[in-house]
């Protein structure tokens, strides 16, 4: 059998010019650009795989896509050119070979968004919601504190996404960092569903402007309905911020399909976070 290579492409880009992640016609895609990219340099068809497929408008600094390439030389053209060939608002953070069982999307086991609120304009701070009304932080905060732990988030995801199986998140992280006049809401879990932050974000401002009774947010889950939730928050100011994996994919020895004796249970790929896309 003939050795491949598998590279972690490491990737940011600000959204506001593309339409999302993933390769869809007729539109600038992320994945379409570092496909063209990658199809000049390798002298083939290339397509990235990416940990989860951002929406329209939404950025990421810590996006990460795997390839798979035939030498290693090829490993060397990619981490030598492909910084310089992307656009101007993609940037090529790391590339790096390693373990051929790591793929982007199925062995993430976290991820960590970021979503940014501003409450005076700035030209200046584009990637971001402007909300010019008044937010009662305390009772956000509680809010976002009784999104911690595992729950069935139905009524946090599109409805045309959900999936038959469930709907749970273990969510790690969930808390707001407040600024005199602005806020950055962190949220991390092991999945996923689509447009869930925005729609935790859009559901804990109605919360802070009154428009929704202070302990609400178990009901709402309870409830298992996307109308049971608050609006959508817009997509500027969301950001991938990073995304976990287990150590031992990140050497390029290790090979859980010939040694799965080195690669622990609870460190299995889970199956791929379906709907993951915000």
């Amino acid at each position: 059998m003939s050795e491949v290579y598998r590279l972690r492409i490491d990737v940011a880009y600000v959204g506001r010019e593309y339409h999302g992640w993933q390769i869809q016609p007729d539109t600038i895609t992320v994945q379409g650009e570092l496909r063209r990219c990658l199809t000049r340099l390798l002298g083939r068809d290339a397509i990235p795989v990416a940990a989860g497929r951002t929406d329209a408008g939404v950025h990421a600094k810590g996006q990460v896509a795997h390839l798979t390439v035939n030498t290693a030389e090829e490993v060397e053209r990619v981490a030598r050119a492909l910084p310089g060939m992307v656009p101007s608002d993609i940037g090529i953070q790391d590339v790096r070979r390693v373990s051929p069982g790591f793929n982007a999307r199925h062995s993430a086991i976290a991820r960590s968004y970021s979503y940014r609120i501003i409450q005076v304009r700035d030209i200046f701070r584009p990637h971001a919601w402007y909300v010019y009304r008044t937010l009662d932080r305390e009772v956000m905060d509680r809010g976002a504190a009784a999104f911690l732990g595992s729950h069935d988030f139905t009524s946090f995801c599109k409805a045309k996404s959900l999936k038959k199986d469930h709907n749970l998140c273990d969510v790690t992280l969930c808390a707001f960092d407040w600024q005199d006049d602005s806020a950055i809401f962190h949220v991390q879990a092991n999945r996923f569903l689509h447009h869930m932050v925005r729609n935790m974000v859009g559901t804990l401002s109605e919360m802070g402007w009154g428009e929704r009774e202070r302990d609400e947010i178990p009901a709402i889950l309870a409830a298992r309905s996307r109308s049971a939730s608050g609006q959508l928050a817009p997509p500027q100011g969301l950001v991938l911020e990073e995304v976990h994996y287990p150590e031992q994919l990140m050497d390029p020895e290790f090979n859980p399909v010939i040694t799965p004796a080195r690669y622990p249970e609870h460190l299995k790929p889970p199956g791929p976070p379906e709907g993951d896309t915000q």
